[in-house]
């Protein structure tokens, strides 16, 4: 797949609710090894771990696609990233959404991972910012296709659409790889806690400021991210339908 992927299209847009159990899948596939996640469910098989996690993801997708905006990016038709944005106000989940979470944690997991991932999700609600904010996340690109600079393009997009709006954002990240990864796009950390036992970083932008590197044209029309976000490995990135926010 990595070879087939050389000259082909990444296309950049919202993803669509009849997507949304493939995202849920996708985001399994390129999360259940984060550290959090191990410490969370504490199941050691990596298989039975990923399908119990899809499951997870998908009441949580289900919901963010109600409060806020699921980005994603498709190559040859097949989709191979995800980027979830909250807009301001939105961030924590409503009370039935919380509820709509219960029935897949509770069917095949034990009353103690259930607790276990309720309390992850309290954690990291509980350090939201107090400003007005959008929040990144999940974020996960097809772990077959990781370094070809998908997720740099989602990012590149969906900065300079918060650009336009001036907004502060934030994210959390488990992975200290990401940090820097983050900071290119123009986070920084703001605090380090331990979740879990598990080292979390939690990152914001300052609202001013411009994208790295993209060229940014009317919606609806293809644009273009230059250096690593456009090429992708020989590619040229198309927006099908603007990310709207």
């Amino acid at each position: 797949m990595r070879d087939r992927l050389k000259g082909d299209v990444l296309t950049l847009r919202e993803l669509r609710r009849a997507e949304l159990p493939e995202a849920a899948n996708l985001l399994a596939r390129g999360m259940f090894d984060n550290p959090i996640i191990k410490s969370a469910f504490r199941i050691s098989d990596t298989e039975r771990r990923t399908r119990a996690l899809e499951r997870f993801f998908v009441p949580v997708l289900g919901g963010l696609y109600q409060r806020g905006v699921i980005g994603c990016a498709l190559c040859d038709g097949s989709l191979v990233g995800v980027c979830g944005m909250v807009p301001p106000g939105n961030c924590r989940p409503k009370a039935l959404e919380m509820l709509a979470m219960l029935p897949p944690l509770v069917a095949r997991n034990r009353i103690e991972r259930v607790l276990r991932i309720m309390r992850c999700v309290r954690e990291w609600a509980r350090r939201d910012l107090a400003e007005p904010h959008w929040h990144l996340g999940p974020v996960a690109v097809d772990p077959r296709l990781q370094g070809h600079g998908i997720g740099t393009a989602l990012l590149t997009s969906w900065c300079s659409r918060i650009n336009d709006h001036s907004m502060l954002s934030y994210l959390e990240t488990d992975k200290y790889k990401n940090v820097p990864f983050y900071r290119k796009f123009g986070f920084n950390v703001i605090a380090e806690v331990e979740v879990l036992g598990v080292l979390t970083w939690f990152m914001s932008r300052p609202g001013v400021g411009s994208a790295p590197s993209v060229v940014h044209e009317c919606p609806g029309s293809t644009y273009r991210a230059e250096g690593i976000a456009a090429k992708l490995s020989g590619r040229s990135v198309s927006s099908e339908a603007p990310l709207s926010v």
